[in-house]
């Protein structure tokens, strides 16, 4: 998507926080479906991730748990520019993340039977089962890679509205113009490269895209039209990576952010109700995709 300006004139942008920040509801959603229209003109992919805090951080939950559990820091605070640029931080996270997926984490006897039997990528659906289920994750640092967004902006909204108390913010990812980044290897294999990769000392790559042609079925991801990122360098948050690679990109813009305006729960919530956004919908039988 070409770098463009907000549809309505009294939609601040923020420059150096890359956000849209609208006065009103009515002229967020405005925003959010120019952004949508603008992609869809141009054959594009647009997909959304809803926050409820304004300032959280596109991070994995393992880079969150990390970073939280190892420097005390918030969803929403970065690393200092020393720390995060050392090679002993990148070893540090990346080796942690192999030791839980790969020694003390592995798909399950039942699950890579199923895996074989239906073509399926078992640490994949390993993976997307902790996403979408986090408290069957019972290890000391939480969460995984990847990072779940929805082809639906309604979806986004719901998320970035529940339980909100302040500002929050809808991301918009033209996932055409990450480029080639959709995953085609199976994700054992593309730990075994992060491990081959990252301890000598090299790069790990933008994000990567998965959204394989065959998963287990599972009402809630289905729902909720779940897409993932995995992100490939764990020091380095989606919106970090994206607005660094668009500086080699002639006017594309990857990633907008636009946000939610305070004190506006109340019509965000008969919106999403007038669409038929509901927790149940969102949060559907938890036993429907149980392995």
């Amino acid at each position: 998507m070409k770098k463009i300006s907000p549809k309505y004139k009294d939609t601040d942008v923020n420059c150096k926080t890359n956000e849209w920040i609208p006065k009103t509801f009515e002229s967020f959603i405005g925003e959010i479906g120019y952004l949508t229209s603008l992609c869809n003109s141009v054959k594009s992919l647009p997909l959304y991730r809803g926050h409820r805090e304004r300032n959280w951080l596109i991070d994995s939950t393992f880079a969150r748990a990390f970073k939280t559990t190892i420097f005390n820091l918030s969803a929403s605070e970065k690393l200092n520019e020393y720390v995060l640029n050392t090679s002993e931080l990148h070893s540090s996270i990346l080796n942690l993340f192999l030791l839980k997926y790969g020694v003390l984490v592995r798909p399950s006897e039942e699950l890579e039977s199923t895996a074989n039997q239906q073509e399926l990528d078992s640490w994949f659906e390993l993976m997307k089962r902790y996403q979408q289920y986090p408290e069957e994750d019972n290890y000391f640092l939480k969460g995984t890679n990847i990072i779940d967004w929805s082809q639906s902006s309604d979806v986004a909204l719901y998320f970035a509205n529940q339980n909100r108390k302040g500002e929050g913010a809808i991301f918009i990812c033209d996932a055409t113009a990450t480029g080639k980044t959709l995953q085609t290897k199976p994700m054992g294999a593309i730990l075994e490269k992060m491990n081959e990769l990252g301890n000598s000392g090299k790069a790990l790559g933008v994000p990567l895209l998965f959204c394989p042609k065959k998963q287990i079925a599972c009402k809630r991801a289905r729902n909720q039209q779940a897409i993932y990122f995995a992100q490939m360098d764990l020091r380095y948050d989606l919106e970090s990576i994206w607005s660094m690679q668009e500086k080699t990109l002639e006017g594309e813009k990857i990633i907008t952010k636009v946000v939610l305006p305070a004190n506006s729960q109340k019509a965000a919530n008969n919106y999403l109700e007038k669409k038929g956004i509901s927790y149940d919908l969102i949060y559907p039988d938890l036993q429907s995709c149980r392995y």
